[in-house]
């Protein structure tokens, strides 16, 4: 973690990396900054599961991102191995994104009036060139970039269209948007992850996907896949040696996170939602005032 040495800081951003059912992480963490009323943050960009969870965070609705990712994304009507298996999806991302318009809206009205003029940015993937494109709820339906940000190639084969283009996960072109931020004229970038510090692309879930699905359906997304690793490690090299005028600050589980993308039990989530509520308490504990002094720009 490096030191808050400059009083140029620029914008203060906070960042959210994607993960699927990891993104519990995330929530927890936000579950503690909302518990003390703690937004001082003038940008906000996540990737997939990361934009789901600003938006919670947006919209002030603690608990609300924690509810769905244990109670609805463990159940079947979303996660549909045998479907899977049979050539469908293995998300119903369209059944998820219902619930959230209809039994569990957020208060939208709520999130653009706490925004105030600040950024919030949903990162997606933009599937004929596999370029990364940033929607602001101002620009687009909230829930549309929410769920264009959430796409995941294969898994939910449609994608997410919208005034002529189609497009999938974020995490595909930019899973932790920070060079982004950067770009927008942050200087001091917290960014959330939901993997310990240091660690590295695997392409081990394309390998087994290969057993599963054979090789000539595995073709059609190693653009993909060659495009998220090319991503995820230019973005680990910026984290790890940012710009002289930019600084990173990391909150990290401690320990690989005993969810998964997708798969992963109640239990699995709770304990990982629990610790990310812990190292939550220990950044606002340890950094959270010292940020809250940073001008805004």
């Amino acid at each position: 973690m490096q030191g808050l040495e400059s009083d140029d800081r620029g914008k203060l951003a906070l960042v959210c990396e994607g993960g699927g059912q990891r993104g519990i992480f995330t929530a927890g963490v936000l579950d503690a900054f909302m518990a003390e009323g703690y937004d001082p943050f003038q940008l906000m960009i996540g990737s997939s599961a990361g934009a789901q969870n600003l938006s919670a965070f947006t919209c002030n609705a603690a608990g609300y991102a924690r509810e769905m990712i244990i109670d609805y994304t463990t159940r079947s009507n979303f996660f549909r191995p045998l479907d899977f298996v049979r050539g469908g999806d293995l998300v119903d991302l369209d059944w998820y994104f219902e619930v959230l318009a209809g039994e569990h809206p957020l208060d939208i009205e709520t999130g653009m009036r706490r925004l105030n003029g600040r950024e919030l940015l949903f990162c997606s993937t933009r599937a004929r060139d596999v370029q990364a494109c940033y929607f602001h709820p101002r620009e687009v339906d909230w829930m549309t970039g929410m769920k264009a940000s959430s796409a995941i190639p294969l898994f939910y084969r449609a994608g997410v269209h919208w005034q002529g283009e189609r497009y999938q996960d974020g995490g595909i072109a930019d899973a932790i948007p920070v060079q982004e931020a950067y770009r927008r004229g942050a200087r001091t970038i917290v960014v959330i992850r939901t993997v310990p510090q240091h660690s590295k692309v695997s392409l081990q879930w394309a390998q087994r996907l290969e057993s599963w699905i054979g090789a000539d359906r595995l073709g059609e997304i190693m653009q993909i896949v060659r495009a998220h690793e090319r991503c995820y490690s230019d973005t680990q090299s910026f984290i790890k040696e940012p710009p002289i005028d930019a600084q990173v600050i990391e909150i990290y589980p401690s320990r690989p996170l005993e969810s998964r993308v997708l798969g992963s039990t109640r239990s699995q989530l709770e304990q990982d939602y629990q610790l990310g509520l812990r190292c939550g308490r220990y950044f606002l504990y340890s950094l959270g005032a010292a940020l809250l002094d940073i001008p805004v720009c």
